[in-house]
């Protein structure tokens, strides 16, 4: 399996445009896994914008206590992505298994920086392969497929790799209702921009032991994550009746997505919370499909391979036209 060249993602509203030739403007974006419902920002302070960010600004407290950590195994970085391209390079080159179908930015980073990529297909097959390397990569839950490992099979994945071998991609795991216990020596990746729909200020964090985690603070330092991110951030963070209400509205939203989808004729139907995937045994329906949304402006993700299509939740006001696209373009069995 090739790691040459760029991963195309969703959100690419300008290429999609020229492509399909309909206006940026004109298109409903579900292309994505980040919440269609954002955190109401409001004013920023002027001196947010203007002065260099301080370290000792409130943030790390905040974002300790949202995640349930002590502060010392925690790092701002700007973006999980940040850790995901920075994190291979701190580690001496070794084996390290990756998901054969998800993130695929995680397989490419460990790539680029010299190590040698050994494909799993399920954590339980990981837990079989473990002994064999010396990092593994685990997405809780896995993007686009949505399977969660389970607590036993984290114990077992960090106790044979030992204290910041296992890296967990938990960037989907603020909307999961029972997530699994993570091992205290596991490195842990969180995203502010998903469940929070604020994507564009580039704020995530990684958890985990303080040792594990100096090579990658030293990386960041001394202002990798920008003011207005920190100030939004410890905001955001700390709204837990805002995050009540957003648990509730991506719950609503994914139960109608998986009912919107679930007759789609030739496909099993997965979801990881902030979006709902249709799997395939070929390669010839997710193409089919994505082209024949987007020729009605409605944008999503289809797969590496051509074998998935993630479909991202859509608000309120959108659903109308979701359904309505998904009609016309036959994805349901002739009849329905």
């Amino acid at each position: 399996m090739s790691e040459a060249g760029n991963t195309l993602h969703g959100g690419r509203l300008l290429d999609a445009a020229e492509t399909w030739q309909i206006p940026r403007a004109d298109w409903l974006d579900v292309s994505t896994g980040i919440a269609p419902w954002s955190w109401p920002v409001g004013d920023v302070p002027g001196e947010v914008w203007a002065r260099l960010p301080e370290a000792d600004d409130g943030l790390m407290p905040v974002a300790a206590a949202y995640y349930g950590v002590s502060p010392e195994r925690l790092v701002a970085v700007p973006g999980s992505q940040f850790a995901i391209q920075t994190l291979p390079a701190l580690r001496r080159p070794g084996r390290v298994g990756v998901p054969s179908v998800g993130y695929r930015e995680h397989a490419r980073a460990w790539a680029r920086a010299g190590h040698t990529l050994v494909y799993y297909d399920t954590p339980a097959a990981l837990v079989d392969q473990v002994a064999q390397l010396d990092h593994a990569v685990v997405l809780a839950p896995n993007n686009p497929l949505g399977d969660m490992p389970d607590t036993d099979q984290l114990r077992a994945l960090a106790a044979t790799l030992g204290p910041g071998r296992l890296i967990v991609d938990a960037a989907f795991m603020d909307c999961v209702d029972a997530p699994p216990a993570l091992p205290a020596s596991a490195i842990v990746l969180r995203s502010v921009g998903k469940f929070f729909g604020l994507a564009g200020i580039r704020l995530g964090f990684v958890c985990g032991p303080p040792d594990a985690l100096a090579p990658l603070d030293e990386a960041v330092q001394p202002w990798g994550v920008a003011h207005p991110a920190r100030w939004i951030g410890r905001r955001a963070l700390a709204d837990t009746a805002w995050q009540i209400d957003q648990r509730a509205r991506i719950h609503d939203g994914q139960a109608w997505l998986r009912d919107v989808l679930a007759a789609a004729q030739g496909a099993r139907i997965v979801s990881g919370g902030l979006f709902v995937t249709a799997l395939f045994q070929n390669e010839t329906p997710a193409p089919r499909w994505h082209a024949a949304l987007a020729r009605q402006g409605i944008l999503t993700r289809l797969g590496d391979d051509n074998r998935w299509l993630r479909v991202g939740l859509a608000p309120h006001a959108a659903r109308a036209r979701l359904l309505a696209g998904v009609q016309r373009a036959g994805v349901y069995p002739q009849g329905r």
